[in-house]
């Protein structure tokens, strides 16, 4: 999810000749916060010993693929429910839904349990969430912080911006982490928000999306990635931010009354059901350990929170997220596969493109068409490279809204729900594969904080490349240049029967009016 969405820009212009005339713009001091650490792993613990893995090396990891929206979420909530003493989350995106409700309800049982909860939120899209994330900090045990936070006017998106006019480059930079850790011992790392549309019940659209469950080395180096953060001088109290005097009891009460029915929609899983990679649901495989997971090195891969102050804005930072996996991209000797959402190489992946198809190395690349993108401005920007990639002989295949049709939950709400792709990661020479928050565009790179892991292990490799293999059967179009190499051409296979398209398939003319009027003013490096 890009900053232009959610945002209401033309409101928020509207109001800011007003709204600087009548009160000035406020500026953002940096917080104190008391420096606080996770928890380390116990042996006591239940989640220590439902997550041993025999033989498991001092220097290994151990990790298990959240292909499916059930499952995942399954795996955060069995987390959560079974967690002793401490709960780390933080994320880009928490939305007051039905996911968001359900998980926020999740851990304030954990809390009343004595469990400590500590709740870090990117402020971007707050404006509806806050009064509910307010309610739920009544609860003991539980903090939420906020990360580069509106210092005023925090009930309107219009007052949120036109309030502070002068300090837009800040608030332009991010924190797109998404992490949750359970008693220092298991972690989940990906690319899911917590919202609907990353589960399936979404009305309108929803998610194909990737995470990892991960113990073993990685989650101490994780747990202190967390820590970076939570400590930083640029999160804030959420009770600093948005005072209350009314009794703590009074807010439980209203927090338990919004979130009483939010679990009706959301049934479990039946403790046989297997997802396409054969991996059974996380609430059983705790109770039967040793969990069934892969094996190999992990390297952890978190950026410095500092990174807001804009130290990258230059793409020249070697200690980002981006730059270290491009590092291990420039390594590829056969094979790349390259997925995300959002694609917008810029010179820099371009240049590193080219040199691997002049190693000889094989490239393909899945993303997202126009027609299930829910950034258009970006697909816009990624247009202008497609022909330099085909031409450069990489295989570029564009997931269609199809891909969710044949998926029943998607569609339990009734009506129409455009399917979209939201993995964001690599495979190399199917070996090395990164999973994190990261797209391969330019505000990741220099302008939002990222986390991910690069984990070597062939078996995670395959298991990720048969999930893409999937996407692709389900609904995509595989590109290519027209006999006379002057325009893309979208070819879509059903039934053994191609159709090729001339023009962006499935694009409906309000969109290609905005592109058109409106995609030249947008510069790459804002999206």
């Amino acid at each position: 999810m890009n900053i232009f969405a959610g945002v209401r820009w033309w409101s928020a212009l509207a109001s800011l000749a007003l709204l600087v005339s009548l009160q000035g713009c406020v500026a953002l001091t940096p917080s104190h916060n008391t420096p606080v650490a996770a928890m380390p792993a116990s042996p006591q613990d239940f989640l220590s010993r439902a997550a041993a893995q025999p033989g498991l090396g001092p220097q290994e990891s151990a990790f298990r693929p959240l292909a499916l929206s059930a499952y995942a979420l399954d795996a955060r909530l069995a987390l959560i429910a079974r967690a002793q003493r401490s709960i780390d989350v933080q994320y880009y995106l928490l939305q007051s839904d039905g996911v968001g409700r359900h998980f926020l309800r999740a851990l304030r049982d954990a809390a009343l349990r004595g469990v400590r909860v500590r709740v870090l939120v990117d402020d971007l899209y707050t404006t509806g969430t806050q009064d509910l994330l307010a309610d739920f900090e009544a609860t003991p045990n539980v903090e939420v912080r906020l990360f580069n936070p509106f210092p005023a006017g925090r009930r309107l998106d219009a007052t949120r911006w036109g309030l502070a006019l002068f300090d837009i480059s800040r608030l332009n930079r991010r924190m797109h982490n998404k992490l949750l850790v359970a008693d220092g011992v298991l972690a989940v790392v990906g690319g899911r928000n917590m919202a609907d549309e990353y589960f399936l019940q979404h009305a309108s659209g929803n998610f194909a999306d990737f995470d990892l469950l991960v113990t073993g080395a990685a989650v101490p180096a994780l747990a202190v990635g967390f820590d970076a953060y939570w400590n930083s001088s640029r999160v804030h109290a959420l009770a600093r931010l948005l005072p209350s005097d009314e009794p703590p009891a009074l807010r439980q009460a209203r927090f338990d009354a919004a979130t009483a029915q939010s679990h009706d929609t959301l049934p479990p899983l039946p403790a046989a059901a297997q997802d396409l990679l054969g991996y059974g649901p996380v609430s059983a495989a705790l109770m039967h350990p040793p969990m069934k997971m892969l094996r190999g090195t992990v390297q952890v891969l978190v950026d410095d929170p500092e990174k807001a102050a804009g130290r990258a804005e230059d793409g020249d930072d070697p200690d980002t997220v981006t730059q270290q996996t491009l590092a291990a991209i420039l390594r590829t000797q056969r094979e790349l596969l390259l997925v995300s959402p959002y694609f917008v190489p810029g010179e820099r992946g371009m240049a590193a493109i080219r040199e691997g198809r002049r190693k000889g190395v094989a490239i393909t690349l899945v993303t997202n068409s126009l027609a299930a993108t829910d950034e258009s401005f970006v697909s816009a920007a990624f247009a202008r490279y497609r022909p330099m990639l085909l031409r450069e002989g990489v295989q570029v295949v564009e997931i269609s809204p199809k891909v969710l049709d044949r998926e029943p939950a998607a569609h339990r709400r009734g009506g129409s729900s455009a399917g979209r792709m939201h993995v964001k990661g690599f495979v190399i020479d199917r070996r090395i594969t990164f999973v994190g928050s990261m797209n391969m565009d330019f505000r990741s790179s220099r302008l939002n904080t990222e986390v991910g892991l690069l984990v070597d292990s062939p078996a995670l490799a395959e298991d990720v490349i048969r999930l893409i293999d999937t996407l692709r059967r389900l609904g995509s179009y595989q590109l290519r240049l027209s006999t006379d190499d002057q325009h893309v051409q979208w070819v879509e296979t059903s039934d053994g029967q191609a159709q090729v398209y001339d023009d962006e398939p499935g694009v409906d003319l309000a969109t290609r009016l905005k592109i058109f009027f409106f995609s030249r003013l947008i510069s790459e490096k804002l999206l």
